[in-house]
């Protein structure tokens, strides 16, 4: 019969090292946790999604500074692309397309960067 079956109260002692012990485990637990949401985040998926919505909204901020729009209208029409781009990622047929235009994005997003930071100097 372990001791803390017992019906004699613990003591103060006892309590405490119930306590850590309680929290370890709750802390090995949260570590398992968070390794766990880690590796899914440095899945290839979850990387390109990343990706898609960096590239998007710096596109996004680009255009929107060159055409001096409030965005009234822009921001309902923003997450529609987001989610057309999603749907194409998963055909697998389109992925390379798909691919190539957010690496061709990502290059003119940079550029634009680029040469709006050498405007301001």
């Amino acid at each position: 019969m372990n001791h803390y079956d017992s019906d004699k109260p613990m003591t103060p002692i006892e309590l405490r090292k119930q306590l850590l012990i309680t929290q370890g485990a709750m802390y090995r637990s949260g570590i398992k946790s968070s390794k766990e949401k880690i590796l899914h985040g440095l899945r290839a998926e979850s990387l390109a999604r990343s990706a898609i919505k960096q590239i998007g909204l710096a596109a996004f901020a680009a255009w929107r500074g060159r055409s001096g729009l409030a965005g009234g209208s822009l921001s309902t029409i923003l997450p529609l692309v987001v989610g057309g781009v999603s749907r194409l990622w998963h055909q697998p047929k389109l992925k390379p397309v798909v691919r190539g235009t957010l690496i061709v994005g990502a290059i003119a997003a940079t550029y634009a960067f680029i040469s709006r930071w050498k405007n301001k100097q």
